[in-house]
């Protein structure tokens, strides 16, 4: 993605709100400026993660528990024999 923004008089830029809505920049995300060569990288401190834009192939590993885990080898079935 590319975007064009100007500076204004007290050295101010704005990040066009396409790319702050990509990245999650909301107000009072630290941004990070370093020079590398003749380009100028802008790197996003302390703010959430972009959302994916495409489903994931899989669902493994998207489940949450708070119940400790358990090994590899367990089988499912041994809960039901009673």
């Amino acid at each position: 993605m590319e975007a064009s923004t100007t500076v204004n008089s007290d050295g101010s830029v704005t990040i066009p709100a396409d790319i702050r809505e990509l990245y999650g920049i909301l107000e009072g995300a630290e941004i990070h400026c370093v020079m590398n060569g003749y380009q100028l990288e802008m790197r996003i401190i302390g703010t959430k993660l972009p959302k994916p834009k495409t489903k994931p192939l899989s669902g493994f590993g998207m489940i949450k528990s708070n119940l400790p885990p358990v090994p590899a080898d367990f089988d499912v079935a041994e809960l039901f024999k009673r």
